[in-house]
Order: structure tokens, then C-alpha cells, then sequence
């Protein structure tokens, strides 16, 4: 009866930690270049095989979100007609440098500093193949990604690929890590379009029906519990009392 109480918590707390995850997409929707996290459930034998252990007993139906994934499809290309504004096309990141190293992200809503510098929304530089860029004058942005003030070619944005895609960690504020390094996409691998934003890939009606579906597991969860308690109860105070 125990192990009935701690399966129906256990699932009580994975709906907990997913309904987190979709919050936090849901309020990311409208967030340029977000991609949305997905978390992960295994049951409690799963974790136990995995793990190379042996178990002790019968293992129950128990199960808990042991990980998170961020999908990578790209979201939808929205004009903005904003000179600082940039999209990419294709599997490519904008390379930015902040404090603790070059970081990369799919959110182009970038502007000019005090300096004139092209930043993010954040204040990190954006990085062209020759370090940080900066604008003199009416910024003009190719498909290829290079960089024109007036009639001056003035370098050419940092887009690169991760060599290996699953090596890649989000660090909040539309930043990305690469474990695996990144490379300079290669031609026709990318495509940049000045002018636009790629939205979140965030579909609000996938998450409220995830949210509404999470809910009523929960509600199944909670009456489960409260059953496995119930019964517990008079186990200890009737059945006990009559012997």
C-alpha cells in the first residue's frame, strides 16, 4: 500500500516538473529565436537497468522526467523591416561574445551600442569572421551573410554550424554552448536574411493541450493517493482495532 502512495507522489511529480517546462515555453512564445524544452520521463525500471544495478524485489510502476531535450526545428520567419534585425535559414548561429566566452544563439534582434557596435538585446557583441562589428553608417546585410555600410564591404557575420548537434546546452537569454565546437557553415548551408526575426517554434495550442493533458494525469495521480491513503487509514484504525 506504501508503494501504491509513493508511485501515485511520483506521478504526481512528474506532471509538476512538466508542467514547468511548459510554462516556460509558454512564456517564451513571442521570444525571438526560442526553442522549446521537452522533458523526458522513464519509470523507476528503466532508471534501475540503465544504471547496470540489480534490483531488490518486484520494481513498481513508479516513473519521474529524468531529462530534458530542446527541439531544434526552426520557427516560422517574421518581416520587421528593421535594418538590425537578422534571420537565418538552415542549421546556422549567430556567434556572440560575452563575458565567459563566445556563446551562440538563433535570436537576431540585435542593435547598436553607445559604440556603434551590432549587439544583441542583451548587450553581447555579435561577432563577424574578424571579431566584433562595427557600423559606421546605413548597415546592408547579404543572403551570404556579408556586411555593407554604404557602398563598404565591412566584413561578413560569424554563422556557424555545431559539429555535433548534441553536444549543445542552453544557458538562458537565447544562448547556446557547444561542447562538440562549432564550424563556419558552408555554402548554401545557411542563409541570412536582414529585415527578419525566426519566432519561437513554441505552437501555444501543442502546449495548452499538453498542459490540459498533464493536468488531468495529475488529477488521476492525486485520487490514487488519496484512495491508497484512505484505505491505509482504515487498515490501521478499524481492521486493527477488530483484532
Amino acid at each position: 500500500m506504501l508503494r501504491g502512495i509513493y508511485s501515485a507522489a511520483c506521478g504526481m511529480r512528474a506532471q509538476e516538473v512538466r508542467q514547468a517546462f511548459v510554462a516556460g515555453n509558454l512564456a517564451n512564445v513571442a521570444t525571438p529565436g526560442y526553442k522549446r524544452d521537452v522533458g523526458v520521463g522513464e519509470s523507476f525500471s528503466e532508471v534501475i537497468a540503465s544504471s547496470g544495478r540489480t534490483p531488490v524485489g518486484r520494481l513498481g510502476m513508479t516513473s519521474g522526467i529524468t531529462s530534458a531535450y530542446f527541439d531544434m526545428s526552426e520557427g516560422s520567419i517574421s518581416n520587421t523591416d528593421c535594418p538590425y534585425d537578422f534571420a537565418i535559414e538552415g542549421d546556422g548561429f549567430f556567434a556572440v561574445e560575452t563575458d565567459w566566452g563566445v556563446r551562440y544563439t538563433r535570436a537576431g534582434n540585435f542593435r547598436l551600442d553607445t559604440e556603434s557596435f551590432l549587439v544583441t538585446a542583451d548587450g553581447h557583441r555579435v561577432l563577424g569572421e574578424d571579431g566584433p562589428i562595427r557600423v559606421d553608417g546605413q548597415l546592408v546585410v547579404n543572403s551570404e551573410g556579408l556586411l555593407y555600410s554604404g557602398a563598404r564591404e565591412i566584413g561578413r557575420l560569424l554563422v556557424v554550424v555545431p559539429a555535433d548537434p548534441d553536444t549543445l546546452t542552453k544557458e538562458g537569454g537565447g544562448l547556446f554552448a557547444a561542447g562538440g565546437g562549432m564550424v563556419p557553415a558552408g555554402p548554401g548551408q545557411t542563409r541570412v536574411i536582414q529585415g527578419a526575426l525566426e519566432l519561437s517554434n513554441v505552437s501555444v495550442v501543442r502546449e495548452m493541450v499538453d498542459m490540459i493533458a498533464g493536468y488531468r494525469i495529475y488529477e488521476a495521480a492525486q485520487r490514487a493517493l488519496l484512495s491508497h491513503d484512505a484505505c491505509l487509514d482504515r487498515a490501521i484504525n478499524e481492521v486493527g482495532r477488530v483484532g
